[in-house]
Formats: structure tokens, C-alpha cells, sequence
């Protein structure tokens, strides 16, 4: 018959015993299987005991210990027992057995440090991040009182171009108006000196009158002229003679049979 005490122990060890799992197994050539973790070669029949020794146990242990998994990786091993363990986080000595592990990490001490560690890594992160957005905030503010000082020097050089354009269409203009010619008062290049184009009924009267009378001068200049030129052939023509003028008739020819 058991007794209470007894009952307790053995319930306390199913807590931890399973801590790390079931080993590995693998099957080799000549029908036994070998312990990945450990390196113990057993029959089939064995492999269910063996899972749960003393030996298994341990050696599940140190493969977690040296390959650093979770929860092992809280520990290192103490290196004046080998049966010994020492948390990283509380310093305190532990036995190198998974019941013992599963307590000192369920208990008080090893959660509040835990939870203060957290904390301050948390703590440190933001700080990290402060520290990391502070120059980016002042690299963003330099960035747009740079953006807005080209702007107002886009905006400043605009003004600046529109006025200059301005300017210099103005002293255009005034060249021009320099350099167009303008002819003094009274001095015309038509001489025009701006009197009526189109004269009246008298000054036309007088011009047409003017015109026939010239018309009437050459013709009468002309008709003795022709006068003369009569006159003249008729003196040459009786001083000559009319034999020089007469025309000869030709002699007809009369055929041979006739």
C-alpha cells in the first residue's frame, strides 16, 4: 500500500519527467535501433525503457544543452559538477534532471526575472527606436525647410525672370522708338506738303483747257509740214522731167507659128 508521500513524489515527477520529449530512434541494418540523442544501440523491445531511464534522461539533457534548445537554453552547464546545472538568468545551482529544470523555471524567482529581463529589453528597444526616429525627425525637418527654401527661391526666381521680362520688353520698345526715323517738320520725302490732292472744278477747267490748246498747236505745226514736203516733190518732179518717170512697155512675144 502506498503511502501519500509517495503518491505526491510520483506525481510530482510525471510534471517534469517529459519535459524534453521522447527520444530519437533510428533503424539500423541488423534489426537493432540506435538513440539519435544518446549513440545506445538497443533491440525493439527495449526502446520503451530505455525512453524512460536514468541514462536517456541525462543524455536528452546535454544534446538540448549543447545544441542550445529551449528551455536548456537558460542553462549552462557547472563546471565543478557534472551532475549540475547553473541558470543563466538567477545564477542558482540546479540538478541536471528535467523534474528539477520544470521546478526552478515554474517557480517565483526565475518568473520575475524573467519578467524584469523583458522589461528592460523591451525598455531598451524603445530607447533604441527614439534614438533611431530622432534623426530621422530632424533629418525629415531639415528635409522640408530645405524643400520650402527652394520654393521660395523657385518662387523668387520666377519673379525675378517675369520682371526682367518685363524690363527688357520695355527698353525694347524704347529702342525701337528710337531708332524709327522721323522726318523733321516741313520736310516731306514725297515733297507733300499736305495741300489738297484733289483740286476743284476751276483748276481742272484750266488744266483741260491747256491740254487743247497744245493739241490744237501740234496739228497746225503738222499740216505745214506737209505743205513744205508737197511743194518740194512737186519742183523736183518738173525739174527732172516726165520721161524719166514714164514706164517702159515690155515687147510681147509672138509665137513661131503665127
Amino acid at each position: 500500500m502506498s503511502t501519500p508521500s509517495a503518491a505526491e513524489d510520483g506525481k510530482a515527477e510525471k510534471e517534469g519527467t517529459q519535459l524534453l520529449g521522447s527520444p530519437t530512434f533510428s533503424e539500423l541494418q541488423n534489426g537493432r535501433f540506435k538513440c539519435v540523442e544518446t549513440g545506445h544501440e538497443m533491440l525493439a523491445k527495449d526502446m520503451d525503457p530505455y525512453s524512460r531511464s536514468k541514462r536517456c534522461r541525462v543524455g536528452l539533457i546535454d544534446f538540448a544543452l549543447a545544441r542550445n534548445k529551449p528551455p536548456l537554453n537558460m542553462f549552462q552547464q557547472d563546471p565543478l559538477c557534472r551532475s549540475k546545472l547553473v541558470c543563466k538568468l538567477t545564477g542558482d545551482t540546479v540538478n541536471k534532471s528535467e523534474e528539477h529544470i520544470w521546478k526552478h523555471i515554474n517557480g517565483k524567482r526565475f518568473l520575475n526575472k524573467l519578467e524584469q529581463k523583458e522589461m528592460e529589453k523591451l525598455m531598451q528597444n524603445n530607447l533604441m527606436q527614439e534614438v533611431d526616429e530622432k534623426p530621422k525627425k530632424a533629418s525629415k525637418q531639415k528635409k522640408d525647410d530645405l524643400d520650402k527654401k527652394q520654393k521660395k527661391q523657385k518662387q523668387k526666381s520666377a519673379g525675378q525672370i517675369i520682371s526682367e521680362v518685363r524690363d527688357s520688353a520695355e527698353n525694347d520698345s524704347d529702342v525701337d522708338d528710337a531708332d524709327f526715323w522721323i522726318p523733321p517738320v516741313g520736310d516731306r520725302w514725297d515733297f507733300d506738303e499736305g495741300a489738297d490732292r484733289w483740286g476743284s472744278d476751276a483748276e481742272s477747267g484750266q488744266d483741260s483747257d491747256e491740254e487743247a490748246d497744245g493739241t490744237d498747236g501740234l496739228n497746225e505745226v503738222d499740216d505745214n509740214e506737209s505743205e513744205e514736203i508737197s511743194v518740194r516733190t512737186k519742183r523736183m518732179s518738173i525739174e527732172i522731167g516726165p520721161s524719166s518717170f514714164a514706164t517702159r512697155k515690155k515687147k510681147s512675144r509672138r509665137s513661131p507659128s503665127g
